[in-house]
């Protein structure tokens, strides 16, 4: 009996190691690397006044991949499409704490008086993948 087991042990091994699974999605797409995540976009106000500076705190990481720049897109008022204002390249400020890069970035505020504006950012890889827009929290900076 102890023999029978056994080649039925062996047998079952033997089958599994022929197996291939087959991946029915891999013909739909290719994978070209890695997408860094933004996981913030924030301000330390939410009031600002026209052509003044805002220090606005980016927390982002990467896997596999570098991030090569950060692309900022602009509303003026609370509704309405985001328009590219500029671009700004990627230094790296690792917090071990926080476990991501956690980068100061200086905003000039709109001369957009009694209006309010928003930002939305993306990190750009060194492969030229984009990532999710981060919309800013606050929503809104109003400029006074």
């Amino acid at each position: 009996m102890r023999i029978l087991n056994n080649i039925l042990l062996l047998l079952v091994i033997l089958l599994s190691a022929c197996h291939k699974e087959y991946n029915p999605t891999s013909d739909l797409f290719e994978i070209v690397g890695d997408v860094a995540q933004v996981s913030a976009l924030t301000s330390p106000v939410s009031t600002a006044d026209a052509n003044s500076t805002v220090n606005l705190t980016i927390k982002a990481h990467a896997l596999n991949t570098d991030i090569k720049e950060f692309k900022f897109y602009q509303r003026i008022g609370t509704s309405g499409t985001y328009n590219f204002v500029r671009s700004v390249p990627f230094v790296a400020n690792f917090s071990a704490a926080e476990r991501v890069h956690v980068i100061t970035i200086p905003y000039t505020v709109p001369n957009e008086k009694g209006k309010s504006f928003s930002l939305q950012v993306e990190a750009v890889t060194a492969n030229n993948l984009v990532s999710l827009r981060r919309t800013l929290s606050p929503t809104n900076i109003s400029i006074k």
